[in-house]
């Protein structure tokens, strides 16, 4: 970890968008269950029902989040271990990914809700933390 410094908070980012995500899977799971409404007929008749052709808001919200998951993730991801393969200190990565994860459980939470303009204001949030992320990896390439 001598080499990269910004490891630890590489990993630990890492590990808390992981929990993120069970997270968001065991709420989208319960929810559900609770609704007793499955598209799929396979879950459906797993517990005696009909399918439907329309989850609850709750599961589709969740599946909604996930997707801008998806989408957004693999990028701060793709920056944050470059900054660390570049050396990045310790210091600004666990500022930088530490807040990133914080807005990003924030983002969930107001996107679960359905309270704009939060959920508009932290994903620019969250966007503006990979601009910082990446001028500092242009920085480090002395470009």
């Amino acid at each position: 970890m001598m080499s990269y410094p910004a490891l630890s908070g590489f990993v630990l980012a890492l590990l808390a968008l992981f929990v993120k995500a069970s997270l968001l899977s065991g709420v989208q799971v319960i929810s559900r269950i609770r609704s007793r409404r499955y598209l799929l007929p396979e879950d459906a008749g797993m517990f005696g029902l009909r399918s439907v052709e329309a989850e609850a808001d709750l599961v589709q919200r969740c599946a909604r989040v996930w997707r801008n998951d998806v989408e957004n993730l693999p990028l701060f991801l793709a920056l944050a271990l470059t900054y660390t393969l570049l050396g990045g200190t310790q210091a600004s990565a666990n500022w930088l990914f530490g807040s990133y994860v914080l807005i990003r459980y924030l983002h969930t939470i107001v996107y679960l809700r359905g309270l704009q303009p939060w959920r508009a204001m932290l994903y620019l949030s969250g966007m503006a933390v990979c601009w910082i992320i990446a001028i500092r990896i242009l920085l480090q390439m002395h470009l």
